[in-house]
């Protein structure tokens, strides 16, 4: 006999509940997720084990995410103080040169010549050669001593202030000998750029690079450009410092790199800071290393406020990296930082 319910095409609800039952998983499994819109309904199971590794892993890079955020804000702070880059830079060149005074000998020699030339000058005064009235000896104690004795001791100081002075001489001709082979060294070293030139992070390097201008080369337009410098980013207003001993060659607006000062440093080494919103120095001024040559701006081509820092060797630009570092290196190779 065929099933009233089959020819009506409904289903008992008994069984239709049944089915839905049987087609739901395990509750001690899986998990079901439900989106309910007003016309559709999403629904997702996922296992329970599945889950707790998602949980577990969205915590873990949350933690990762916070701590580096924290030591990045940190590190950041670091790097972007210039008063810490400015102290840092002092002690480094304080350190250079109490080295390299030690290495040469050039203090021992300086207080040696100092002692020699006191006690010189004290044996060639005449109040300490004066005539004066002995006492009277007492009893027990021996006379003046006679003329022969007088004479000895006469020709022994002499001897003694002669050879005083053969040792002065000799002494001053070996360290003008020292000063006039270091002379050309510490020159060298004061007219070599060798620190930061601002505090702040790297966003640009030396190189081939995407042209924020689309210029190829920095005069033609191009996807491509070839960067001359780094760029050193930080707030607006942050001081620019001299990396070496120079002389102002130009000063003020240079087109693309807005208001910027070119320092002249020897005959080979050059330069550049440019993007600066304002400079401090002028043309034939002679700076040294560490001295504020302006502020850090967003002039000429610049897509944000940051430093472009260039050097050049015999007027080609060459990349600055090597030289940031320099002093520290000498510094270590002299016998450590402090």
């Amino acid at each position: 006999m065929p099933n009233p319910d089959r020819k009506s095409g409904k289903v008992p609800v008994q069984r239709a509940r049944r089915a839905v039952r049987q087609s739901r998983p395990d509750s001690s499994r899986f998990i079901t997720l439900m989106l309910v819109f007003s016309h559709t309904t999403f629904r997702w199971s996922v296992s329970k084990k599945v889950l707790l590794w998602l949980t577990g892993g969205a915590v873990g890079i949350w933690a990762l995410a916070f701590i580096g955020s924290g030591y990045g804000f940190w590190a950041t702070k670091k790097i972007m103080s210039f008063d810490r880059l400015q102290k840092e830079t002092q002690e480094q060149e304080n350190h250079l040169r109490g080295t390299l005074d030690q290495a040469t000998g050039l203090e021992g020699e300086i207080a040696a010549l100092r002692k020699q030339h006191e006690e010189l000058l004290r044996l060639l005064d005449p109040k300490a050669s004066a005539p004066r009235i002995p006492p009277m000896p007492h009893a027990g104690q021996p006379g003046p001593p006679s003329h022969a004795e007088a004479k000895e001791a006469k020709d022994a100081a002499a001897q003694r202030l002669s050879k005083l002075r053969q040792e002065l001489a000799q002494s001053e001709s070996e360290a003008a000998a020292i000063k006039a082979q270091m002379a050309p060294i510490l020159d060298a070293w004061m007219h070599t750029p060798s620190i930061q030139p601002t505090a702040g992070y790297l966003s640009s390097g030396f190189g081939v690079r995407i042209n924020p201008f689309a210029k190829r080369e920095e005069t033609e337009d191009g996807l491509f450009g070839f960067h001359s410098g780094l760029d050193i980013t930080n707030a607006e207003g942050t001081p620019i410092q001299a990396t070496a001993d120079g002389i102002v060659e130009s000063a003020g607006w240079m087109d693309r790199y807005g208001y910027a000062v070119l320092l002249k440093h020897n005959d080979e080494l050059e330069t550049l800071y440019g993007h600066m919103s304002r400079w401090d120095v002028q043309v034939g001024q002679t700076v040294h290393r560490g001295d504020i040559l302006g502020k850090m701006g967003q002039s000429g081509h610049a897509t944000g406020v940051h430093l472009h820092y260039e050097v050049r060797l015999h007027g080609k630009s060459v990349n600055p990296t090597p030289y940031l570092r320099l002093q520290k290196e000498w510094l270590s190779t002299l016998g450590g930082q402090p």
